[in-house]
């Protein structure tokens, strides 16, 4: 980007993500960290050996003064903070103003619609990268990744998904799965994309047995949208959409239930209690289980041929602060041009997919209606 070192302001750089995040820029880039937490001064202490590349900083991300001064002297801006939805658009509207790239590590859907209706009015000026981690982000980035490799040159009829995972989640990431029980406020409902139209489906034909690789094996998922995905297939030009998810912890997934039943995504009030309800549950869920997280795909090609592929992960937050960092990394590298992005969308799926399968982060199962290729388990 420029002659002298980059300096990268990493928002929530002492959390699970952020660390990671860190950690890997350290290792793999020469660029300067101004690293802010926003209760205490961040302890550095474990960065001795880079202690030259560091500065630790202390304020609220969401005093958008402070915000946006720090945004002015930045060469990137990471945001490893949440909930999404309590953050809001208030870090990519400074990173906008101030003509700064920006990396967010959520996003999700009313953001993704924020950002196409401000870059509608002005174009920005700079990439403004969000849903930049596991879900959203490798769940749009892995099934491109699949078109790109086995389909790039085909008619693809239909595209199915399903997402499954477990994890002690923190607060915020529980947050984020209780808002997304309620579509975001969209009230979409359990549906999916036939011939370009929405389609809504009542509970009882919303769910599906999937079978997933060892060791997760057959789980109910429900339908679910994803703008993510959306996205997609309007790329590709692609018809039919269906995607699934399920929170495969037990308690978690009763948790998930209950705040999904009883509505408590639609108040603030509800939300926080459904959230510290949800990280208790999937933390107890860890005492006898390890964090586990994949990615299946079924790709179905107007020439009868059907394309599925497998991702698997562990620890869901090193795999999320893994591929921020490898995203900010080719930003910092390549130039990518202006406009507002999902991740799918900005950074090469190769460079994303094969970096992991390097680090052995992810193993991917791939097959066609006559081969199967794995890749070295993680």
């Amino acid at each position: 980007m420029q002659d002298n070192p980059p300096q990268i302001l990493i928002l929530g750089g002492t959390g699970k993500v952020g660390k990671t995040v860190c950690d890997y820029l350290l290792k793999n880039t020469l660029c300067q960290l101004n690293i802010v937490t926003r209760n205490t001064k961040p302890d550095l202490t474990e960065y001795a050996d880079y202690s030259g590349r560091l500065t630790a900083l202390n304020f609220d991300a969401l005093n958008k003064e402070q915000l946006s001064q720090h945004c002015k002297e930045a060469d990137l801006v990471i945001s490893c903070i949440g909930p999404s939805q309590v953050i809001g658009s208030t870090i990519v509207d400074i990173c906008y103003r101030t003509v700064t790239p920006y990396i967010d590590a959520g996003g999700y859907d009313p953001l993704l619609k924020h950002l196409a209706n401000l870059v509608a009015t002005e174009p920005a000026k700079v990439p403004l990268i969000i849903n930049a981690g596991l879900l959203p982000g490798l769940s749009g980035v892995y099934p491109k990744y699949l078109i790109d490799q086995y389909a790039s040159n085909e008619t693809i009829t239909s595209l199915e998904v399903s997402y499954v995972g477990r994890d002690a989640w923190s607060y915020n990431s529980a947050w984020d799965i209780i808002v997304g029980l309620g579509d975001f406020g969209e009230d979409r409902g359990f549906c999916y994309i036939a011939d370009k139209q929405l389609i809504k489906v009542p509970f009882y034909k919303a769910t599906q047995k999937k079978v997933f690789p060892a060791p997760i094996g057959k789980v109910g998922t429900m339908l679910i949208y994803s703008e993510e995905l959306r996205r997609l297939i309007n790329q590709y030009q692609i018809p039919n959409l269906k995607v699934y998810g399920a929170n495969i912890g037990a308690k978690a997934a009763f948790s998930c239930a209950i705040s999904k039943i009883f509505g408590q995504y639609k108040t603030p009030e509800k939300l926080a209690k459904a959230a510290k309800r949800l990280a208790s549950a999937s933390a107890k869920d860890m005492l006898k289980s390890d964090p586990i997280y994949a990615i299946q795909a079924e790709i179905q090609l107007a020439n009868g041929q059907q394309i599925t592929g497998s991702l698997l992960t562990g620890d869901t937050y090193y795999a999320t602060g893994t591929v921020i960092a490898i995203t900010a990394k080719y930003l910092l590298e390549n130039t990518i041009a202006a406009g507002a992005y999902s991740l799918h969308e900005a950074i090469p799926s190769e460079v994303i997919i094969e970096q992991l399968q390097a680090q052995q982060i992810i193993q991917l199962i791939t097959t066609t209606n006559d081969s199967l290729k794995r890749s070295e388990a993680i």
